[in-house]
Formats: C-alpha cells, sequence, structure tokens
C-alpha cells in the first residue's frame, strides 16, 4: 500500500475534522478546520497536507507557509497552539512511522521548503504515546526544543483542595471567599468584552497583546460553543478576574489558555481565587487533567521562573511541550 501526501483543500475539510475527531490518537479541536478557519483569509498561506494510503486519511498535518531568514518554511501551524503530525492508531508501528517521515520529508524538498517546524500535541492531551514519533524525529535528525508547563493531575492531587496549596495561596483564597468573591460562567458578549479588555490592559505591562481580538473570540465561541468555557470572579457585582478555558473531552483535560486579573483589585488577590476556582471546577466534574499553561518564552529558551512558581503553588506538576525543527 502506498502512502501518498495531497494538498489540503476546502473540499477536504469535513472529511479532516472527522479524522480528528474520530480516528486520531494525538488530535484536538486547535488542529479542526472549524478552529482554524476562525484567523481571517489570507492571515496565513495554508500549506496543509494529508497523508492517504489505500483512499483513507491515515495521518495530516495542519500547516502554513512562513519565510524566515531567507528560508521558505513548512510551520505546524502558526495559527494554533498545537499542530504537528496528527496519526491514525494503526500508524503507531516502527517501520511505518519510518516511512511516513521519509515520504513527508520528500514531499516538502520537492515543494520548495528549506526548513520544517513541527508543534506537537501536549501528552495530556493524547489518547496514545507519540513517543514512537518522536522518537523517529530524533533518529532523523530533528532539533528538538522544549517547552515547560505546569498542570494539575487529580489521580495525585488531595481531594481538599486548599490542602495542596502553598500557606500563601491557601491565606489568599480564604480572604477572598471571607470577602464575598464569586465564580460565575461568562457567556453574554458584553462580559466577554470586558474580560477582554482586562486581558488587554494585563498584557501592556509586557509589551504584548492578546494572541486573539475579541472579535476573534467572540467568533471562537460561537465556533466551539461546548470547547472554550469562560469564567469570572467577581465581587459586588464587579468582573476582578477571569479566564478562557479550552475543554479537552476526549482525554478529560481542561486547559487555561488565558488567565487575567484587573490591576485595579490585585491587592484583593482575585487571581488566587480563580485558580483555587478553577482546580476546585474541574474536581468535581471528573476531569484527569487541569493545565496552567507554558512558564517558559522563545520555544523554551527562556523561563520565567516567577510564572512557574505561583503556578507551582497550586500543586501543580510539569510536563513538556515539543517542538521539533530541521533544515532540508
Amino acid at each position: 500500500m502506498e502512502l501518498k501526501i495531497v494538498k489540503y483543500s476546502p473540499e477536504y475539510e469535513q472529511k479532516w475534522d472527522e479524522f480528528i475527531q474520530k480516528l486520531a490518537v494525538n488530535g484536538t479541536f486547535l488542529q479542526e478546520r472549524r478552529f482554524l478557519n476562525y484567523h481571517a483569509c489570507g492571515r496565513f498561506e495554508d500549506s496543509s497536507i494529508i497523508f492517504i494510503e489505500n483512499g483513507k486519511i491515515v495521518a495530516l498535518c495542519p500547516a502554513c507557509i512562513i519565510y524566515a531568514e531567507g528560508k521558505k518554511v513548512f510551520y505546524s501551524h502558526m495559527g494554533s497552539t498545537y499542530g504537528g503530525i496528527i496519526l491514525d492508531r494503526q500508524m503507531l508501528r516502527a517501520d511505518r512511522i519510518q516511512n511516513l517521515l521519509e515520504v513527508f520529508e520528500n514531499f516538502l524538498q520537492d515543494e520548495g521548503f528549506e526548513k520544517c517546524v513541527l508543534k506537537q500535541t501536549m501528552d495530556i492531551l493524547c489518547e496514545f504515546s507519540q513517543a514512537l514519533l518522536e522518537f523517529f524525529l530524533y533518529f532523523r535528525h530533528y532539533r528538538e526544543f522544549k517547552e515547560l508547563n505546569l498542570y494539575i493531575d487529580y489521580s495525585k492531587y488531595n481531594g481538599d483542595i486548599l490542602k495542596n496549596f502553598s500557606k500563601m495561596k491557601k491565606r489568599n483564597v480564604r480572604k477572598c471567599i471571607s470577602a464575598g468573591f464569586e465564580l460565575r460562567l461568562i457567556e453574554a458578549e458584553g462580559q466577554i468584552k470586558e474580560f477582554h479588555r482586562i486581558l488587554s490592559v494585563n498584557l501592556m505591562k509586557y509589551n504584548k497583546k492578546p494572541v486573539h481580538s475579541v472579535e476573534e473570540l467572540l467568533d471562537l465561541k460561537g465556533r466551539l460553543n461546548s470547547e472554550i468555557e469562560f469564567y469570572g470572579a467577581y465581587l459586588n457585582g464587579i468582573l476582578m478576574a477571569g479566564t478562557m478555558v479550552f475543554i479537552y473531552e476526549k482525554t478529560k483535560c481542561a486547559h487555561t489558555q488565558y488567565l487575567a486579573s484587573d490591576l485595579i483589585y490585585n491587592d484583593l488577590n482575585p487571581m488566587a481565587y480563580i485558580y483555587y476556582s478553577m482546580v476546585k471546577l474541574f474536581y468535581e466534574r471528573k476531569f484527569k487533567y487541569l493545565s496552567w499553561g507554558i512558564a517558559t518564552e522563545h520555544a523554551g529558551i527562556e523561563v520565567n521562573y516567577s510564572l512557574a512558581n505561583n503556578k507551582e503553588e497550586y500543586g501543580s506538576l510539569h510536563t513538556i511541550n515539543r517542538i521539533f525543527e530541521k533544515s532540508f
């Protein structure tokens, strides 16, 4: 059976998403077209590919073309936290992965790519280990970068939530509870806009902007209503802090894509209440994991120690996000 590659086109949209939803062992909604298509037309030059064998999709890779340092780069994917090669269970054999990567690299070189960057799915979002794929990427001389991600593993967590927290975090949470803080699900457009305003102001101190505009957040919420949830910490009807959460139902993992507080109210420690509330909420919903995101920058080259320490004080563990890179 010959493995071939075809370029993605809109006619494949339904089959692409069905493959990720039903067959992929390391795919999430972040690689589905219904997520990737929220980007404005023309923002990225799409270069996604599909691996077909015996008339069936057995793997795919969402990607776009970028130009860096004078090179044409196959980048998977600028519009998503994770891209990478997404596999069917039947592909998890040593000889098949080796063949897939050989076909993949031949295709890239034939298309004039001089470099490839693969941002693989985080392990706790995968139904099967990616160890085999990662080994053969190493075997074929890809350079590996590692990002440090922090998360809660509920199987190793005390059900009495506050017992997992540092003394300072316990104290901050108790003060918030005594003050009358409450957690609310944010659904109205105006509430989401207010959260985005707080997020934008929060990031200004780092000279950064949110990855998503408020219009994109609203669009994403409409496209992915069951996979995206917004929560706010309220006191006396005022939004003090909030979070945007991605819900990965297949692996029972929640991921806080954004966490931000209104700087005016930081002395009340609303972020401690948000962290506590998320831990409690997804424990009660019987999730396996709660991911806080990375504490590194520039593909793991820099460590944000204060951010890592903050997340560790809620009883967090550590996992690795892997990025693979190869020049041709």
